[in-house]
């Protein structure tokens, strides 16, 4: 299929593609994490008085240094922030320009605010079948006969919901018959449609990176495209959006759960990672996999996916950013001819107003609810050992939550990090990481350590080299850490800014989650404020023992 999601397991793509499920990754928005720079030097003697003349001589040079750096970068972000600009169009539909003209080319991202945790109970799944469908075409592209097929694919959905009937009456005769002939009719639409018509198009106009993402908290859509392809660009996404056929739903379906039996039930990691996101979020929609279950999977029809989508397809629940060369003004004149007439609700609820996230004012972690049951889940499978850990947060509106981000750069933020210095250089794991909020950030949700322990070590001892690591977090931070989390996030923010694709994503992210778009250019000043005071603070609450569930799998054959 042209759309990969990033949900193995029930959670945000576990690994971070969609290939791999052995590695939960985060979800937060945050791109850029630094600390601040903070001296402090006491001394008693003339020896030590010296010492801290030259410690504050050498202080002095690296504060100019970084605050010029600083200045560089801050030069850059508001040159680039002063060439965004947005407008709303009638029906609530928000669009984010940013002018780029160093290239003929363009980024166009479409950022729906609905995710997997918006699903009902006993139909998960959605929300990712949904982004499969959604490069099936339009009514005109990807079918030889759109009204042939109309009448075709109505008459399949009759007979499913029939064979549904009469699998919950215990009708097993009936049943067969009823297959049968949804069979059949599957194999007539499909023979009226033209398979993946929809990406080999935007391929033949130059396009690069189709591709969309299923999350606990949103669905995406992207793609990189000449400039003078915009215009087929906002045709193509007003057509799959404005009108969407749905078509090859059942047999999607059939894809969806080989994926699912593929990445998750025939690999240890996936039903392991599942199987602890449960355990930890018990009456939380984030316990769910964004996947599905494959009993709920299979209720799924036509009436299901429709009803979803228009309950949160509408044009106040999607942002869309264009970032590349292009004239703003041509934008909103493509925006306004393809999506201006899109009105699907009769009443109020598309052009109400959504007030402004309190982005990073709450302070409060009364918000957090905790599991009521089990703590721990241990899995005897065959494979290699492997433990994980989470710590449950508030969400990424916390005024913590900056704070908890440098906490997981300190922590597992490169080569100078604390688990790559004293866990993996000394030969006490294989592999340790953090991910800041997981499974996903618009909710409380977990921080996340996980890791494997090196061969012939069993996961408690990973547990305790965690937990030694923690505790030195909570006790003391370096000055000279923080500096390099700083330096770290100005690197971050410049190659961010150098990438078409990652811009877009981040001022559509920002502007649906945080209230506006520029919210994303005050991020690194957010980190830059956090103190070595905060992280020892927050760590302390963070790494309680009572707000902590625990996870490992150990190895059958050991046994």
């Amino acid at each position: 299929r042209q759309g990969k999601e990033k949900s193995c397991g029930g959670q945000e793509n576990v690994g971070g593609e969609h290939e791999t499920c052995e590695e939960p990754s985060s979800t937060t928005r945050r791109a850029l994490v630094a600390g601040t720079l903070a001296t402090s030097l006491t001394t008693t003697t003339t020896i030590q008085r010296r010492f801290m003349d030259n410690q504050m001589a050498k202080a002095l040079v690296v504060t100019e240094k970084e605050k010029a750096e600083s200045k560089l970068v801050m030069g850059n972000v508001n040159g680039l922030r002063s060439r965004v600009s947005s407008f709303t169009l009638p029906n609530g539909l928000r669009w984010i320009v940013l002018e780029r003209h160093s290239a003929p080319v363009v980024a166009c991202h479409t950022y729906a605010n609905v995710g997997a945790s918006r699903e009902r109970d006993g139909y998960t799944g959605i929300a990712h079948l949904l982004e499969h469908l959604a490069f099936k075409g339009t009514r005109i592209v990807g079918t030889r006969n759109a009204d042939k097929e109309a009448l075709l694919l109505d008459e399949l959905d009759e007979l499913f919901y029939c064979l549904l009937e009469a699998q919950m009456e215990g009708k097993r005769e009936r049943a067969e018959q009823l297959n049968k002939k949804c069979l059949d009719l599957q194999a007539m639409a499909s023979s009226l449609s033209v398979p993946n018509e929809y990406g080999a198009l935007i391929a033949r106009q130059g396009g690069i990176g189709l591709n969309a993402e299923t999350t606990q908290d949103a669905t995406e859509f992207y793609v990189s495209l000449p400039a003078n392809k915009l215009e087929l660009w906002m045709a193509l996404e007003s057509g799959r959006f404005i009108a969407p056929v749905f078509r090859e739903l059942y047999s999607e379906k059939k894809v969806v759960e080989e994926e699912r039996r593929l990445r998750v039930d025939n690999t240890p990691y996936g039903s392991f990672t599942e199987a602890f996101t449960q355990t930890a979020f018990p009456h939380h929609p984030y316990g769910r996999p964004v996947i599905g279950y494959p009993g709920d999977f299979e209720k799924i029809g036509r009436r299901e996916v429709t009803e979803f989508y228009k309950e949160y397809y509408i044009p106040n629940n999607l942002t869309c950013a264009v970032v590349g060369d292009v004239d703003p003004m041509e934008v909103e004149r493509l925006a306004r001819y393809y999506f201006g007439n899109w009105n699907p609700c009769s009443g109020s609820r598309c052009l109400e107003n959504v007030n402004p996230v309190p982005w990073h004012k709450d302070g409060s972690w009364n918000s957090v609810v905790r599991t009521d049951g089990p703590h721990s889940l241990t899995m005897d499978v065959a494979a290699q050992p492997f433990y994980m850990e989470g710590y449950y947060r508030p969400s990424s509106l916390s005024s913590d939550d900056p704070t908890i981000s440098v906490i997981r750069e300190l922590l597992s933020g490169g080569r100078l990090s604390r688990f790559y210095k004293n866990v993996i250089l000394a030969g006490k794991a294989l592999s340790a990481t953090s991910v800041d909020a997981f499974p996903g950030d618009q909710h409380p949700c977990l921080f996340l350590l996980y890791g494997a322990p090196s061969v012939g070590m069993e996961t408690e001892s990973l547990a305790l080299v965690f937990h030694n690591e923690l505790e030195g977090l909570a006790s003391e931070v370096l000055d000279d850490d923080l500096r390099r989390v700083k330096k770290s996030a100005r690197a971050s923010l410049l190659e961010l800014f150098g990438s078409n694709e990652g811009i877009a994503k981040l001022l559509c992210k920002y502007d649906a989650t945080t209230g506006t778009y520029n919210n994303l250019f005050e991020e690194i000043e957010h980190i830059e404020a956090v103190t070595p005071i905060d992280v020892t603070n927050v760590s302390s609450i963070l790494f309680s023992s009572n707000n902590c569930i625990k996870g490992s799998v150990k190895n059958l054959n050991a046994l």
